[in-house]
């Protein structure tokens, strides 16, 4: 930071306030920074971009092929989250696919098969992290990639479901409604700082940091607890699933 301030002759409390986001970096004090940093190419372009945009709510990112740019951003945050929360209803959440359901699932959603590294990646950090995660009964019966392919996935469910850090609810289809069906969504629990909340489209991605924009989805989390089934009744439900071998 003394480095910084001294070559663009700006105080250090200036870096420091642009760095932990106190105030919003003006374009002309991005591309300084951009020089001091030496990024040139299509990052200074896209950063520069970013800088002209600052004071849009959020913003979208979109990289080729439909992967959205920011899965390296998102298996950080879920390094640093005391808690993983995630809810999806079309589809087993992400943290808990297998690889031969990850890559029919993202085949049939226009996704390149080639991608399913980087997304099984992140699933280490359910070695030591806490995760909840909320599905639909109708995923748990959909067959992506065929019998067999599900016939696995419910499997590893049924193990995953055995761990302490793991809790799986379901929304049983005699529940009707739920908060599930307003759409897929990761909410990260984070030590030092304040949620957050991933948004994943097809050809774009979402971090949501203001509490205004991030409480909806806790909110939705809570009421979630009280429609979905307990974890004890939503893995008796995934067990009478599983077929016979």
């Amino acid at each position: 930071m003394t480095e910084v301030a001294d070559k663009l002759a700006w105080s250090q409390s200036t870096i420091s306030r642009l760095e932990t986001g106190v105030r919003a970096a003006s374009i002309e004090e991005v591309s300084a920074l951009l020089a001091v940093y030496r990024i040139t190419g299509a990052r200074r372009d896209a950063l520069l971009e970013m800088a002209r945009d600052v004071d849009r709510p959020s913003w979208l990112e979109t990289c080729r092929d439909g992967v959205p740019c920011q899965v390296k951003t998102l298996a950080q945050y879920e390094k640093e989250a005391t808690r993983i929360i995630e809810s999806g209803s079309a589809m087993v959440p992400a943290l808990l696919q297998t690889p031969s359901y990850m890559r029919a699932a993202l085949v049939a959603i226009g996704v390149p098969a080639e991608e399913i590294e980087a997304r099984l990646e992140r699933q280490k950090v359910l070695e030591w992290k806490k995760l909840v995660a909320y599905l639909d009964e109708g995923a748990l019966r959909r067959q992506i990639g065929g019998t067999r392919i599900m016939a696995n996935q419910v499997r590893h469910l049924v193990s995953m479901a055995q761990r302490p850090s793991v809790e799986l609810r379901v929304f049983p289809f005699e529940a009707g409604g739920h908060p599930g069906m307003s759409g897929a969504y990761v909410l990260l629990e984070l030590a030092d700082r304040s949620p957050v909340v991933r948004l994943e489209h097809q050809r774009s991605g979402v971090f949501l940091h203001r509490a205004v924009d991030v409480e909806p989805y806790a909110r939705s989390t809570v009421l979630s607890n009280a429609v979905a089934l307990d974890p004890a009744r939503s893995k008796r439900l995934i067990e009478s699933l599983v077929p016979p071998a």
